[in-house]
């Protein structure tokens, strides 16, 4: 289940994974991402998760090709989990796309994720 999380901070875009994302999820978070686009020209993503479920093969190809199209749009990106693979991961990614900013905190840690995702 994908959720979206409410920020004032209206560059951000909140999501909580728990459990399978569904496609219909997908897209109101898709819709959420590319609404914020419009508005600002980049967007910040949270991610808190509490448990992946997995994703159907359809709306892991439509993940692929919105990143690809917004390979430049993502200013930040912050993911609260206390999984050490998720850790591991974003360090990877750091590495991989060095333009986005990613954090990755531990679950006790959500206040300073949040403020972190909204600083300037």
């Amino acid at each position: 289940m994908l959720t979206l999380i409410p920020f004032a901070d209206s560059r951000v875009v909140g999501v909580r994974i728990s459990g399978k994302i569904t496609r219909p999820e997908f897209d109101s978070m898709v819709e959420k991402l590319e609404a914020v686009l419009q508005e600002h020209g980049k967007v910040r993503v949270y991610v808190e998760l509490e448990r992946f479920g997995g994703v159907a093969m359809d709306t892991l190809l439509e993940d692929l090709k919105f990143g690809i199209r917004h390979w430049n749009d993502v200013e930040r990106k912050v993911v609260v989990s206390d999984a050490d693979w998720v850790h591991r991961l974003a360090r990877l990614s750091s590495r991989l796309f060095s333009h986005i900013q990613v954090k990755v905190f531990e679950r006790d840690q959500e206040q300073e994720a949040k403020s972190w995702i909204c600083e300037e």
